[in-house]
C-alpha cells in the first residue's frame, strides 16, 4: 500500500511539474514582464491583433530582428517569403503557429 500511494504521489508531482513548465502565451509573458493590454494595443477594449509597427517600437524592426535571431538555423525572421506581419506565427492569447512549416518540415520553438 505503501508502494501505492508513492506511485500515485509520484504522478501527480510530475503531472504538476509538467503542467507548470507549459509555455504562457505570448500576452501573458508580456504581463509578467510589467506590460499592460495598452502596452501593445491601441484599441481600449483589445479586440484586434497587434500590428507589427506596434511590437517593432519594443523588438525593433525586421532588420534588428534578423540579427536577434541570427543564430536560429534556420532564422526565422531571414527567409524567402520577406518580411512577414508578426501576427502571422505570434499569437498573443493563442498558440503560436510555426509558419515555415506550411510548406517546410521546419521545426521552430515559435514563442
Amino acid at each position: 500500500m505503501k508502494l501505492l500511494k508513492s506511485i500515485i504521489f509520484s504522478a501527480f508531482a510530475f503531472l504538476a511539474l509538467q503542467a507548470s513548465a507549459a509555455p504562457d502565451m505570448l500576452a501573458d509573458r508580456h504581463v509578467q514582464k510589467g506590460n499592460t493590454c495598452a502596452a501593445c494595443h491601441t484599441e481600449n477594449p483589445p479586440a484586434q491583433a497587434v500590428p507589427t509597427s506596434q511590437c517593432q517600437k519594443c523588438h525593433g524592426d525586421y532588420e534588428a530582428l534578423k540579427q536577434k535571431t541570427s543564430s536560429l538555423k534556420p532564422n526565422p525572421h531571414y527567409t524567402h517569403m520577406g518580411d512577414q506581419p508578426c501576427e502571422e506565427c505570434h499569437k498573443g492569447h493563442s498558440t503560436p503557429v510555426n509558419m515555415c512549416a506550411t510548406c517546410h518540415k521546419i521545426k521552430l520553438n515559435v514563442k
